[in-house]
């Protein structure tokens, strides 16, 4: 590397040069000898110029003499800047067999580094020989020593410095240190420097430094810390001839907090340590990281290789990574819970233990190898919480997957996660592993699995994902559903506690160009009867206005099962029929023609109850409440239920209106129950349209034992 020269070594150089030619001046019996005065209005050499100076030489003793030099302005010393009122008193200068010494004071207004009033001492011998030291410089509110050495082409500089106020160190350094508009910058520094080099060549540097204290903000609020405390230590050294520069760096937080949106640090509770070695190409456009070593107390430990590329492309050419041990307990905290803040899963706590490695190239994934022991998650909030996780996770993006596969056996590339339990808003999900293979947007199930849910479950026979979370993702899903308690399920989800249980299959469901679709018909068991979907066509799932078509099949619901859930009044008896031309837009329905009716050849007993029959003429349009009333009087009060011949609804809605009828026609309306036996009861319907948004409102309020909604 050849860095531009610097000041103070172009300094000590002209320095040492001066004080042989000074003390040349000096005769055998310098007591003796006249003091001289030179003074001039411009003196020019070796690019630096003084204006207005003064140089005076006085006897001082046997072989030595008092020296001054003064110059209004001096210019030319590169960063320093203009050197205004300057003065540099040799109070003892001694020139002895070819070698000079000056000792004394330098004061004046130093460019950048301001006012300065420090003791100095130069020696110098010959002419590329010379040492130069300031004791105590005043630079950026803190103090610094220097100590500059020249011996022909070889050089040498060592400063130590304490108590620098960081924000006045960015302004000394201007145009050097660029920070955004807005940012601000507190705090102090202290530490050491050494350097060595030849000609123009940097040979070595080492370093330490120690920072206290430091408050940073940017303007926009999303990089900031306090009272941030860290020691810092490095070392820089040139390899072989056209190698680069060889580095090492170890920083250790002490103290502080820091915030880089969104993540926050508290350094007291978990403090950070890293060592970082590596190499500076020639022409300083890649970093080749050797060896990473990070570890944050008490959350995870890592460490790796990597290069970095300065010269345009992604910064972060290459990295290998091994998690050493990462504690969930800490590490989801801190990593996991700031970009999920604005997310239900924003409370989402972790326990047990992660190992692994991880591989990137041009900033991308390329491998992810992980190793669960014991984890532990769950969110109150997200409804999500699993325990036990176990196992390992292989993932390859493409290419890696596509270059490895004919050279390292297929096991590579599969993975194994179990667990012992698992929630799901509620759901109750037993023990279960998961073989499978994921290869960058894509996975797949390798093997049948079955998942318990309560007291049954999901026996899982495909999962394919391809694509995912792009346009063209494609999904394929197979499963049944063996018997699981609706009672339980109602419970979980806060439902009404449904009786009897919910079976069925799920048959080639598919989503592909954004449709989800079934190969069959998704079936299920329900009320003792049977509930069948078919010609699912789902739309847009994932999306903000999803839209779904399907038609459903009801055949033989037990009417017990079903009123005694919702609290509508006793039915007894079997229901049957359909929904056809079901469309939802954001699952708010649009249209469809709905008919139910009492089972066709069912001997179930049928009887309904008062209020059931109050619920059902309000649905018709007719007074739930005076129906009610007339049966709380008269001798129908001693009747608690009643027999019916046949009853059903039909509701065909269009543009928010349902068209209403029943099981056949009737005076002044249609039949919704066709009563049987003495007393006998009908309820008769009289309003064909009716607001679909009133009629859930009523349905509503039945179905929780409300008051009936009258309009």
């Amino acid at each position: 590397m050849r860095p531009d020269t610097s000041v103070s070594r172009r300094l000590a150089r002209r320095l040492a040069a001066a004080g042989l030619a000074l003390g040349a001046m000096l005769p055998a019996g310098a007591a003796s000898a006249a003091t001289i005065t030179v003074t001039a209005r411009s003196i020019e050499a070796g690019g630096v110029a003084a204006r207005d100076f003064a140089l005076r030489l006085a006897p001082a003793g046997p072989q030595a003499a008092a020296l001054s030099l003064q110059a209004a302005t001096v210019e030319g010393l590169g960063a320093l800047g203009l050197v205004e009122r300057v003065s540099l008193d040799c109070r003892t200068l001694t020139v002895r067999d070819g070698a000079a010494r000056c000792e004394g004071r330098a004061t004046g207004r130093f460019g950048r580094a301001g006012l300065q009033d420090t003791p100095i001492r130069i020696d110098a011998e010959g002419s590329d020989r010379g040492r130069l030291r300031l004791e105590r410089l005043t630079i950026a509110g803190g103090e610094v020593g220097a100590d500059i050495s020249l011996r022909g082409q070889a050089w040498t500089a060592e400063a130590a410095f304490a108590g620098v106020a960081l924000d006045q160190a960015r302004a000394l350094a201007g145009d050097r240190l660029p920070l955004p508009d807005g940012f601000s910058l507190a705090g102090s520094a202290g530490g050491t420097l050494h350097a060595a080099g030849r000609g123009g060549d940097l040979r070595s540097a080492e370093g330490r430094l120690s920072i206290r204290d430091v408050d940073l903000a940017s303007a926009d609020g999303t990089l900031a810390s306090e009272k941030l405390a860290a020691e810092i230590g490095g070392r820089v050294e040139a390899a072989a001839r056209d190698a680069g520069l060889g580095f090492e760096l170890e920083v250790a937080s002490a103290s502080g907090q820091a915030y880089v949106e969104p993540w926050f640090a508290d350094f007291a509770e978990h403090p950070v340590e890293a060592r970082l070695a590596g190499r500076l190409s020639p022409d300083a456009a890649t970093v080749e990281i050797d060896r990473l070593e990070a570890s944050q107390a008490g959350v995870a430990s890592v460490s790796g290789r990597g290069r970095l590329d300065l010269g345009g492309g992604p910064l972060l050419a290459a990295l290998s990574l091994e998690l050493r041990d990462v504690d969930l307990a800490s590490a989801v905290p801190l990593f996991l819970q700031p970009p999920l803040v604005s997310t239900p899963f924003k409370d989402l706590g972790g326990a047990g233990r992660v190992r692994g490695e991880i591989e990137l190239a041009a900033g991308l994934p390329t491998r992810i190898a992980l190793e669960l022991t014991d984890v532990a998650l769950s969110s109150a909030t997200g409804g999500v919480s699993v325990e036990g996780l176990e196992g390992s996770v292989s993932w390859f993006d493409d290419a890696t997957r596509n270059a490895l596969g004919p050279l390292v056996d297929s096991a590579v590339f599969k993975s194994l996660v179990g667990w012992r339990a698992a929630k799901l808003w509620g759901l109750e999900i037993g023990g279960a592993e998961l073989p499978f293979t994921t290869t960058g947007r894509h996975f797949r199930l390798l093997d049948p699995v079955f998942i318990p849910v309560f007291d049954g479950g999901i026996a899982v026979e495909t999962i394919r994902l391809r694509h995912g979370g792009t346009p063209q993702m494609y999904l394929r899903f197979d499963a049944e559903v063996r018997p699981i308690s609706v009672a339980l399920i109602g419970r979980a989800l806060g439902w009404p506690e449904f009786s009897g249980s919910v079976s069925g299959r799920i048959p080639r469901l598919e989503m592909a160009d954004g449709f989800v679709t079934l190969g069959g018909n998704l079936e299920a068991t329900v009320f003792d009867g049977t509930v069948t979907v078919r010609d699912l066509k789902l739309r847009d799932p994932l999306g903000p206005f999803p839209q779904l078509q399907a038609a459903i099949d009801v055949d033989r619901l037990d009417l017990q099962y079903v009123t005694n859930t919702f609290e509508f009044g006793l039915i007894t008896g079997r229901l049957s029929g359909g929904i056809e031309g079901l469309e939802l837009f954001d699952w708010t329905p649009l249209r469809f023609d709905a008919r139910l009716a009492s089972t066709p050849g069912d001997r179930t007993p049928r009887r309904i109850s008062q209020r059931a029959v109050a619920n059902l003429s309000s649905i018709g349009g007719g007074s739930g409440g005076t129906v009610t009333a007339a049966l709380q009087s008269g001798f129908l009060r001693f009747f608690k239920t009643f027999r019916y011949r046949e009853l059903g609804l039909s509701c065909r809605l269009e543009n928010d209106v349902c068209t209403m009828d029943g099981v056949g026609p009737a005076p002044g309306g249609y039949y919704i129950v066709r009563g049987s036996g003495l007393p006998r009861i009908d309820v008769i319907g009289n309003q064909r349209r009716v607001a679909w948004t009133r009629l859930v409102r009523q349905l509503a309020a039945m179905t929780q034992g409300g008051e009936l909604i009258i309009e």
